[in-house]
């Protein structure tokens, strides 16, 4: 029989069930035995009754070489494509990681059970979330797949770390003074980032050699640089970095600056190649079709250095993605007398004491932009223009941040944990924690309210959730600003611009105010932009959309196909990084070995239909 994919399955609902009353080892085990059953014989049929009717299987490069969030509709038919008597073995519980009973939300109950497997490419690791179906069968909710490793090719860390020489005949700076000089890299990086580093951390620990470039002097200026009051919103649980977390003493929140001196630290003390003050010439530069491997021509302190037989380019060149993107001129504009800053030109308020400033913009850069301001005497105004998402740090981010605490899980399981959760199944979840945020924090959101600024529940009263994936804006979590709007300390103007004038801007609902300075807080100009900058107009044509979400809810051109051959993107934030970054690596690996990964795309599997 032939069937037909479907396309955006939403789901509206968590499943709202029965509690099972089994004892958890026992469901799970049950459970993983089915699954094994229908591996070994590759029935597609027996896998998917092993989905509930309400249910999900995501699944990262460990059976479709791409990211995909399968709805029940299309997983037999996924089955169907993909399984074969060799597709996956020795499927079995993960003995450190025991079934556990979990009830997240009132009426919302399942088992879940980590578990473990081999696939073609290697090692991978699962998590289910098993729940009892209106038939009485125990069935997985979601099933959670990925890759965790290359067949024959360890990690060089932990039991399998390298051994180390005696007695060298050079000193250890003189060693890795040659390494640099003298790389020979099969992969390319660009940018020095925690993206970048982290996936030439990964692959250092696969053996294969990388070279990151980025166009900064020193590694950490992509933080180090920003605006002098930055600091991340994220707090330190979830923000370590693979093979090397923080210290036990680091605080909470991070200082920009001082994340920026712990790349630094990190690169030397991971033996990472990395070159600063250096771009990548895109004249020089080429894929060949014939070999499959790239012809990257470096430009490194002024000298033009060139790599043959690159087997991959990963750009690694941060979220914003293109240039900084200030809008059309205003009509009068060149005769304004002040200064029109983008945001991320904003150094310190200090410079505007006693001065007047407008930020254009209300999400997380224009509130820690005026909270700067405010804090330097400058009187300064928030023009928004739509409503933002806001929650308060203190009582609203430990509702949302999972696992990622004190007490919390290891940091690996509480990654996997995360990302077991298909995001659309995610917003589910998040539409039940909005609701006790709002209870948290309904003085912060009464008081700004009152002070003229809107808020919103965000897409489908989510919060700030599908902001953040699908535009990588229109939030705020509070770190103090808010309560400056509150108190007065930051004005709040409605609309938008019309015009300029010479002392400062007249807004479309006809009123006028006087500026010293404008910064705009209006995003950049887009991925497309910054491949065009770095490999060339010919590349950037092909590049496909990166962020944003997909019919199935994965993230568009993220560490899978983006359009350009042996091309990986990787963007993201700390926490995203650390199974991004790894995912990359083993990728590149798998082709490098193996050849183009044949991957089980969303159109593939429509074609098959």
């Amino acid at each position: 029989m032939v069937t037909t994919y479907v396309e955006k399955v939403r789901p509206t609902a968590l499943p709202n069930g029965t509690a099972i009353k089994k004892a958890p080892l026992e469901v799970a085990s049950s459970w993983i035995a089915k699954f094994q059953d229908a591996a070994k014989t590759a029935d597609p049929e027996r896998f998917d009754d092993l989905i509930s009717t309400q249910g999900f299987w995501r699944d990262i490069i460990a059976f479709t070489n791409d990211y995909r969030s399968i709805a029940k509709p299309n997983i037999l038919q996924a089955a169907k494509d993909i399984f074969t008597s060799d597709s996956v073995s020795n499927i079995r519980l993960d003995d450190e990681k025991p079934p556990s009973s979990q009830s997240p939300f009132p009426n919302f109950s399942f088992v879940e059970s980590f578990f473990k497997f081999d696939a073609k490419l290697g090692p991978g690791v699962g998590i289910v979330k098993l729940i009892q179906d209106p038939d009485g069968q125990i069935r997985a909710f979601s099933l959670f797949t990925i890759l965790n490793g290359i067949k024959d090719r360890p990690f060089l860390a932990g039991a399998d770390r390298i051994r180390g020489k005696h007695n060298t005949e050079n000193s250890y700076d003189e060693i890795r003074a040659n390494e640099l000089e003298n790389v020979k890299p099969s992969v390319i990086i660009v940018g020095g980032g925690h993206n970048g580093l982290q996936a030439a951390a990964h692959l250092k620990a696969l053996g294969v050699e990388a070279l990151v470039i980025d166009k900064n002097q020193r590694t950490g200026d992509n933080w180090r640089l920003r605006y002098k009051s930055l600091s991340l919103h994220d707090p330190v649980w979830a923000n370590h970095l693979s093979y090397m977390p923080f210290p036990a003493t680091w605080p909470i929140f991070t200082p920009s600056g001082k994340l920026a001196n712990w790349l630094e630290y990190y690169v030397d003390v991971l033996e990472l190649n990395v070159w600063n003050s250096s771009t990548i010439v895109s004249d020089g530069t080429d894929f060949d079709e014939a070999t499959k491997t790239w012809k990257v021509t470096i430009n490194h302190n002024g000298k033009q250095i060139k790599f043959d037989s690159i087997s991959h380019v990963v750009l690694a060149t941060g979220l914003g993605g293109g240039h900084p993107k200030l809008p059309n001129p205003f009509p009068n504009q060149d005769a304004f007398k002040g200064q029109i800053v983008h945001s991320s030109q904003h150094g310190t308020g200090s410079d505007w004491i006693g001065k007047k400033a407008l930020v254009v913009g209300a999400c997380t850069s224009a509130h820690d932009i005026s909270a700067d301001f405010a804090n330097n005497g400058v009187d300064i105004t928030m023009l928004q223009r739509s409503p933002t998402f806001v929650m308060s740090v203190k009582k609203g981010m430990p509702i949302v941040t999972g696992g990622y605490r004190e007490d919390g899980p290891d940091i690996e399981t509480a990654d996997l944990s995360g990302e077991s959760i298909p995001k659309y199944v995610a917003k589910l979840y998040h539409q039940h924690l909005i609701k006790l945020i709002e209870e948290e924090d309904k003085d912060l959101l009464a008081g700004l309210a009152k002070a003229g600024f809107k808020t919103t529940r965000g897409e489908d009263d989510s919060g700030f959730l599908m902001s953040a994936l699908q535009k990588a804006g229109g939030y705020y979590f509070d770190t103090g600003a808010s309560q400056k709007i509150i108190d007065g300390e930051i004005k709040v103007q409605q609309g938008e611009i019309k015009s300029f004038t010479e002392d400062g801007v007249i807004f479309k609902d006809g009123t006028h105010s006087e500026f010293d300075v404008i910064v705009f807080a209006t995003g950049y100009t887009g991925f497309k932009d910054t491949v065009d900058g770095i490999l060339g107009s010919k590349y950037a044509e092909q590049l496909k959309p990166i962020w944003g979400l997909d019919n199935e809810g994965e993230l568009r051109g993220v560490c899978r196909d983006c359009g350009i051959q042996r091309v990986i993107y990787i963007v993201g934030n700390l926490s995203a990084a650390r199974v991004n970054t790894k995912i990359a690596a083993l990728q590149i690996v798998a082709e490098q070995e193996h050849g183009d990964l044949d991957r089980y795309t969303i159109e593939k599997q429509t074609e098959k239909n």
